[in-house]
């Protein structure tokens, strides 16, 4: 039986402190929008060490393929995630997003602009986990594979980045006035 990758090992080890710390901010942070922006903060950089411990020998290999993934990611994000957003804050509310930018609603008949980012980030990102452990122990880093999840990871973490501004952009009023009946 061969040993897994030392990468994986380490992969794991980062997703046992990032599911820690989702745990910590569970408790932690009793405002659930701040919450929400630190987790969605901590998958992405969970995004990018994973890309980073599992093909740091091939960085310079897959630049070719992952600037210009990155930058049509962030193309993207910004003309689809950010833009839906804004629409959503516009038709919504603020408060009302604040407390629901992170929920998917699917009703019969129509699906949301957002509730479609939301999903394609979640999803995203677990494809993406998915193809690194299918590259990286079942192929073994084969070359092919392992540009095209580069370049994979490289479109999705582009287009979470314009997204991730536009929360950390946000300002968030106290109201001092709420209650905790009110969320």
């Amino acid at each position: 039986m061969e040993a897994l990758p030392n990468s994986i090992i380490v992969v794991i080890a980062v997703l046992t402190l990032f599911l820690s710390l989702l745990l910590v901010l569970k408790y932690a942070v009793k405002d659930d929008f701040i919450r929400m922006r630190f987790i969605m903060t901590a998958f992405f950089c969970f995004i990018v060490l994973t890309l980073t411990i599992s093909y740091w020998e091939f960085f310079f290999a897959t630049l070719p393929y992952t600037i210009p993934a990155g930058i049509v990611g962030v193309a993207a994000g910004y003309l689809v995630g950010v833009r839906a957003a804004e629409q959503r804050v516009r038709t919504e509310g603020l408060q009302h997003y604040l407390k629901h930018f992170a929920h998917i609603h699917v009703e019969k008949d129509e699906v949301n602009w957002w509730s479609l980012i939301n999903f394609y980030s979640v999803m995203g990102a677990l494809i993406l986990i998915n193809f690194v452990g299918l590259t990286t122990v079942i192929f073994h880093n084969l070359k092919p594979l392992t540009l095209a999840t580069s370049a994979f990871g490289a479109f999705l973490i582009g287009s979470i980045i314009p997204y991730l501004i536009h929360l950390w952009t946000i300002r968030i009023r106290q109201n001092k006035s709420s209650t905790r009946s009110d969320r």
